[in-house]
């Protein structure tokens, strides 16, 4: 798992149009299950977190893995 967190923090995050949102900067995890529960977000200066469908706070958001569609080069949102 750490191999996998070292891979995709950093990349940037996408809207289902496309949208650069911003960069993933840490990974919650369930620690019941050990599954990854949400992705934390700082957002581009020109994103208004609180105008975002995701509980935000200042300029972070935090996204639920059932809104990530895919993980690439790119982390692309289903939303």
């Amino acid at each position: 798992m750490a191999i996998f967190g070292r891979e995709v923090i950093g990349r940037l995050v996408v809207d289902r149009t496309g949208t650069d949102l911003g960069h993933l900067t840490d990974i919650h995890f369930d620690l019941k299950t050990g599954a990854i529960s949400e992705l934390v977000v700082t957002v581009e200066a020109t994103v208004n977190a609180a105008a975002l469908p995701f509980e935000s706070r200042e300029n972070t958001v935090m996204i639920p893995v059932d809104a990530v569609s895919r993980v690439a080069t790119k982390i692309h949102l289903n939303r």
